[in-house]
């Protein structure tokens, strides 16, 4: 699935050349937050000139490549039991103090499916204070799912929260609006209809919320489960499967596409109408061919969109019956309407799944931990290291150039890479060292600066969200205000992110890869000779 970057024209040229490593063309400007906050599955907040944070997911995050590079993702690993806050959360929003608050729900499974909207506050993702409900909505309505989306507009300082209520032909899309957290409206309209699945996101590179929605296809299914066939497309092969839309909207009122599927149940005396395939997001040749997105939950983190797919597949044991979930894989994206899939094979909930089949909320960040409730238990990975560029042998790359900050630089990598443990350097001499990452600073021309060469910084046996880059005893520090950009060279290693500000408590000491036992997978891109 290619990307096609709605916020940037990017274009690298020769090291040695006259033109820049990278420029730039902004089409979308990052909006402004509303009152400190960076947004739950909200917004992000603009990176400035005082921070560097460099993250690598594809191919436009790296510039002037030689040797071979991959880029993949980490799974999930429990981090504690007994953690459940009392309700499922659905965003997180960072407060400058160090307090998070907290927005979710509690949702009776019964008859009804009666739900309220709640509002917490936590400090360590512990101990969960000051809770309190926010809206009801009692019993004796129509029925609704457990389904829930919740996010801010900074651009209207406006909550949106999407709700699913069962209606007869599909699943009607309830928007509740609120200026505060605290005080909910419910809009008089249904947004559109679809299935019974749905994310929700604010893009700040798009400057729109993101809703993904299953949505049901017709399709020749080789193997066929529970899904329905409709007399109405006169063909008794194409059997519903199970995609994704990719919705878009500056107000959570008006969605492009607004679209609506209709008549799910197969039912002949009932109208039916699939959205278009125009809009739809579908499995690919590189797929199995009876593989389906059967739910999409992402979120925006620093300065792009991950999202959690769960995947599904029909099993032959299971005729006619709805068959088991497939894996969970992570997505990525520029603005959040056009993903790639950097690790597909990966599950990417890890140990987690199949007792929980997706995400339910934007991640937690506490001491260097990234977090998802699931049920009583937590789990996570280290921060910033939701996607990786690695080398298996000798490889090196460009990052994007920056303003160097007043602070120092650091690097998020694992040396040797979490799945090549045997690489690390048990022993003197140093000719037997297998794994490293150095790193040079260059100037806009792309020339190294005198003091900053490669080999004055080189790097072994070390796995760290926090690893001090030091040219021998010099910082980069030294360069405030001029715009540079890191060479990296890399062997046996996985690099995560590049940052300047130390925001995570972390005790800089060797890690052995096998107490990190992250399982990983690639996809494999040939670069620039």
């Amino acid at each position: 699935m290619k990307s096609y970057p709605l916020d940037h024209d990017r274009s690298v040229s020769d090291p040695g050349g006259s033109k820049p490593l990278w420029s730039s063309k902004k089409r979308f400007p990052i909006k402004a937050l509303f009152a400190g906050f960076i947004s739950c599955q909200a917004a992000a907040a603009e990176p400035t000139n005082s921070e560097v944070k460099l993250l690598f997911s594809g191919a436009e995050d790296v510039a002037a490549t030689w040797g071979k590079l991959h880029f993949g993702a980490t799974a999930m690993q429990k981090v504690r039991d007994g953690a459940s806050p009392g309700f499922v959360p659905a965003c997180f929003l960072p407060g400058q103090d160090g307090q998070w608050a907290v927005y979710g729900q509690i949702w009776k499974p019964d008859a009804t499916n009666a739900w309220k909207l709640v509002r917490a506050t936590t400090r360590d993702g512990v101990h969960f204070e000051n809770l309190e409900t926010v809206f009801t909505m009692p019993s004796g309505t129509r029925r609704w799912t457990e389904h829930l989306g919740l996010a801010f507009n900074p651009v209207r300082k406006e909550f949106l929260a999407l709700k699913l209520r069962c209606d007869p032909d599909a699943f009607a899309y309830r928007a509740f609006f609120s200026p505060d957290g605290r005080n909910w409206t419910e809009n008089p309209d249904t947004l559109f209809f679809d299935g019974d699945s749905l994310g929700l996101f604010w893009s700040p590179a798009a400057g729109r919320f993101i809703c993904t929605t299953k949505t049901l296809q017709p399709f020749a299914k080789h193997i066929q489960d529970h899904g329905a066939k409709h007399p109405q497309l006169h063909d008794d092969n194409l059997r519903e499967r199970r995609v994704q839309v990719i919705r878009s909207s500056p107000d959570g009122r008006l969605w492009e596409p607004s679209d609506s599927m209709v008549g799910i149940n197969g039912d002949p005396a009932r109208p039916y109408r699939s959205v278009p395939t125009k809009f739809i997001t579908a499995p690919d040749a590189e797929d199995p061919p009876e593989m389906e997105f059967y739910r999409a939950i992402g979120f925006w983190h620093h300065d792009r969109a991950y999202m959690v797919v769960l995947n599904y597949a029909a099993s032959p044991l299971t005729p006619g019956k709805h068959g088991p979930q497939l894996d969970t894989e992570w997505w990525t994206s520029r603005e959040g309407l056009h993903w790639e899939r950097p690790a597909r094979g990966l599950n990417a909930l890890g140990v987690a799944f199949p007792s929980f089949p997706n995400i339910t909320h934007n991640p937690l960040i506490v001491d260097g931990m990234m977090l998802f409730y699931m049920g009583d238990k937590v789990y996570g990975l280290r921060q910033d290291r939701f996607s990786y560029v690695g080398a298996r042998a000798n490889a090196e790359f460009s990052t994007r150039p920056f303003t160097m900050p007043q602070g120092d630089l650091f690097l998020n990598a694992a040396v040797p890479s979490v799945d090549r443990p045997f690489a690390i350097m048990l022993q003197p001499p140093d000719d037997k060292i297998q794994s490293y990452v150095m790193a040079a600073v260059w100037d806009e021309g792309g020339r190294v600066i005198p003091g900053f060469e490669a080999g004055k910084c080189v790097i072994t046996n070390r796995n760290d969200i926090e690893i001090p880059l030091r040219w021998e005893n010099r910082s980069a520090r030294e360069l405030a205000g001029r715009k540079i950009s890191l060479r990296l060279f890399l062997r046996s290693a996985d690099i995560y992110a590049v940052t300047s500000t130390s925001g995570a408590v972390v005790v800089h000491r060797p890690v052995s890869p096998e107490q990190l036992p992250f399982p990983l997978s690639r996809s494999e891109i040939r670069a620039k000779d």
